[in-house]
């Protein structure tokens, strides 16, 4: 199942400017950049990194509402509304295709819609906060911890959520299916499952949340150098008058 493109829609345009850094140097430095400010804070202040790995989860599900916000702002008949959706978004390379969660098995396996993603990533936190915070099967962090480095955690998910705003990290294809879209911004997804699978076991196995972080900070700034350098998004196609 792919979703149709029309063959009146105008394509989107690649970066073209000569003098700007490449696209993928500048999420480069804005990675190297918050990594920084996360250091500072832990030395500062001497929280855990527990705080930055269930940030991971509240920014991931930042993005998911904000991307169905844009999709539903654009479609909503206000030109207000279009014209903040294509400010904050851009559109994925023309070579990229989607990957979206599928749902079933075999041939009757369809692309997930909104839910099978909140599904998705709250068996994934379960399954992290478990990790980093249960051992011998009792948990291991006081309480009134867990409830402090949650609010961290929200504040820490806002400040990537607010650095993928200005930059615009969200993709999104105007008038494609919601599933498609998703489907564009995959690596998301891909980049919690990956260090869940990863860090989140070593974290279990040396009873410490500093490999999960380590490792989490590692996939997010390459697999996002990664994929700015070879997909490397454009802007939208002017709006038809």
């Amino acid at each position: 199942m792919k979703a149709k493109r029309t063959a009146s829609a105008p394509a989107e345009s690649s970066p073209s400017n000569p003098a700007a850094p490449p696209a993928s140097l500048r999420v480069l430095l804005s990675h190297l950049a918050s990594l920084a400010v996360m250091l500072g804070v832990m030395l500062k202040t001497g929280e855990s990194p527990r705080i930055f790995v269930y940030g991971l989860f509240f920014n991931y599900l930042y993005r998911l509402l904000t991307l169905r916000g844009l999709a539903a702002l654009h479609d909503s008949g206000s030109a207000r509304g279009r014209r903040l959706a294509r400010a904050l978004s851009r559109p994925p390379h023309p070579a990229r295709p989607p990957f979206p969660i599928m749902v079933g098995d075999g041939a009757d396996a369809k692309p997930g819609g909104f839910a099978a993603y909140l599904f998705v990533l709250a068996v994934f936190a379960w399954f992290t906060f478990a990790t980093i915070n249960v051992r011998d099967h009792e948990i291991a962090t006081p309480l009134r911890v867990i409830a402090d480095e949650l609010l961290l955690g929200l504040l820490a998910g806002g400040l990537w959520w607010l650095l993928d705003l200005a930059d615009r990290r969200i993709t999104l294809r105007f008038g494609e299916p919601l599933w498609t879209n998703l489907g564009y911004n995959s690596l998301e997804t891909t980049l919690v499952a990956v260090t869940v699978l990863t860090g989140g076991i070593a974290s279990a196995v040396m009873e410490s949340p500093w490999p999960y972080f380590l490792t989490l900070i590692a996939f997010k700034t390459w697999f996002g150098v990664w994929d700015e350098a070879k997909f490397p998004r454009g802007e939208h196609p002017p709006e038809a008058k």
